[in-house]
C-alpha cells in the first residue's frame, strides 16, 4: 500500500491512511483501536490499552484479508482526500503520523 500520509486521531485509537492508488488517484482506509471501556463492555481479553501512537505495528496486515476496502470516494489530490478525512467523525483535529 502506497500511504501518502496518515492521520491519527487526538486521542490515538483512531487512524486514516491517505493511500495513493495505481491510477494515481487517492482513496481512505480508515482503523480503529478499542478504547479499555468499550473492550471491557465487549469482554476483549487481555484489556490493553493500544493506541496507534504506541509502539510500532504492521502496516501491511492492516490492508490483508478480506473485507478491508477503502471507505467510499476518489480523490484527485491528495489535500482534497485529506480534506475529506478531516471531514469524518473524530479526524478534525488528527495530527499527522510521523514516519
Amino acid at each position: 500500500m502506497d500511504e501518502q500520509k496518515v492521520l491519527i486521531t487526538p486521542d490515538g485509537y483512531g487512524r486514516i491512511a491517505i493511500v495513493r492508488r495505481d491510477d494515481c488517484r487517492y482513496c481512505l482506509y480508515e482503523h480503529w483501536r478499542w478504547d479499555l471501556k468499550t473492550q471491557i463492555a465487549f469482554h476483549v481479553e487481555p484489556v490493553r490499552d493500544r493506541r496507534w501512537t504506541h509502539n510500532d505495528y504492521d502496516r501491511e496486515a492492516l490492508y490483508e484479508g478480506e473485507g478491508i476496502d477503502p471507505l467510499p470516494g476518489l480523490f484527485a489530490t491528495l489535500e482534497d482526500a485529506e480534506r475529506e478525512a478531516r471531514s469524518l467523525p473524530g479526524f478534525a483535529d488528527a495530527i499527522e503520523e510521523a514516519k
